[in-house]
């Protein structure tokens, strides 16, 4: 089981590099081409890695909101369980693991970048061996607005969608 969880891991990392910088080659067109497309969309976000000053200060140990839609509309319970782990709780107790993969700045606002890695209980909402295409983003402590965004990149969702207010931030 530990080289399993440590395969996980390493994919994990190995995703969020190529998420936060898929463009990196030696070839000078290609990064030009890059910087060309990046200026025409303009969802694209640079994720960095987080630092231990915004752990401390700026990233959030917990916050919840109302999910309205299903399953399990109700309160959502997001706890950072360590520096590279949430946990979201469901109304029925089932808890959702996501790991981070960096800081960014989405809608003007500076926040954490988590994906899904897995569920317990009955599996609701497991995400593929490894990881998976669901994301949430986590604004900083005292942004001005500050709401639970998601988006699923395995369905070719590049926008980010409000879920709600985040309530009790911490």
């Amino acid at each position: 089981m530990p080289m399993n969880k440590s395969i996980r891991i390493i994919t994990l990392a190995a995703c969020a590099g190529f998420i936060a910088i898929p463009w990196m080659n030696a070839d000078p067109a290609e990064e030009q081409n890059h910087a060309a497309e990046e200026q025409s969309h303009p969802a694209a976000e640079r994720i960095v890695p987080l630092t231990r000053e915004q752990l401390i200060s700026k990233v959030p140990h917990f916050y919840v909101f109302n999910y309205r839609g299903n399953p399990q509309p109700g309160k959502r319970y997001w706890l950072r369980v360590d520096n590279s782990t949430w946990i979201e709780r469901y109304p029925d107790g089932v808890q959702t693991v996501f790991k981070v993969v960096g800081h960014t700045t989405v809608q003007k606002i500076e926040g954490t970048v988590v994906v899904k890695v897995n569920a317990d209980g009955d599996g609701k909402g497991a995400a593929p061996e490894g990881g998976g295409g669901f994301q949430a983003f986590i604004p900083d402590k005292g942004s001005a607005v500050m709401h639970h965004l998601y988006r699923n990149i395995d369905r070719g969702e590049t926008d980010w969608r409000d879920l709600g207010p985040m309530l009790a931030v911490e």
